[in-house]
């Protein structure tokens, strides 16, 4: 059996325009990095079909130790204060390589 290793998996679905912005926080809490795809699909903004860029969301992926969510959060709470559409998923996640995840790489 692989010995395995606890972290957190924040998954954002937002506006594309948004991205720099994300992965600036995502740099400044000192995350090892990131994944974004684009994404379609339909909720309480209505449906996004991502045929044009106005109309266009992302996903985005970000695995980060415990101590590291609080900050990211933060930082997600204040776009949504400033009444920005944002979807946050926190589910606890184990990976085999914790050190990919302990320092920033980028």
């Amino acid at each position: 059996m692989h010995r395995l290793f606890p972290e957190k998996h924040v998954t954002i679905i937002t506006s594309d325009v948004l991205e720099d912005k994300l992965v600036g926080f995502i740099r400044a809490r000192g995350a090892s990095g990131y994944t974004i795809v684009r994404a379609r699909g339909a909720g309480s903004s209505g449906e996004q079909s991502g045929d044009l860029d106005i109309d266009t969301n992302i996903k985005l992926h970000v695995i980060l130790p415990e101590d590291r969510l609080s900050g990211l959060l933060d930082d997600l709470d204040y776009l949504l204060k400033r009444g920005h559409h944002l979807v946050t998923f926190v589910s606890d996640v184990s990976v085999m390589a914790p050190e990919k995840f302990e320092k920033s790489s980028f």
